[in-house]
């Protein structure tokens, strides 16, 4: 009957010596547009998003002769850019966010 329960003490040690457990912290802005639009930090998914938005942002507000159906057209390419898919909630968000972004300041 040892043998047994010895049996069961040494598998049962060695499942708990296989388990492991891994905690991530992603430092999120409080103004993070991706995770607004439903990507989850740390992703791959994010990660592009982030870059593209960054891009954009760099390039800056576009001219005050810049027509508005034009911002909107170009701020619907950028969310498409960023993966979201026309139509949904997040993609919807984005060309908003987009728009007031690219609107002349």
């Amino acid at each position: 009957m040892s043998k047994i329960l010895c049996g069961a003490l040494v598998a049962g040690l060695l499942a708990v010596a296989c388990s492991h457990t891994e905690t991530r912290t992603v430092v999120v802005p409080a103004n993070d547009s991706c995770s607004y639009y439903g990507y989850t930090p740390g992703t791959e998914a994010y990660r592009i998003c982030a870059e593209r938005e960054a891009a954009a942002r760099a390039r800056g507000r576009m001219a005050a002769d810049y027509a508005e159906s034009r911002i909107v057209v170009d701020s619907q390419d950028a969310c498409v850019s960023y993966g979201l898919i026309r139509g949904s909630a997040g993609y919807e968000r984005c060309v908003q966010r987009e728009v007031s972004f690219r609107r002349p300041g």
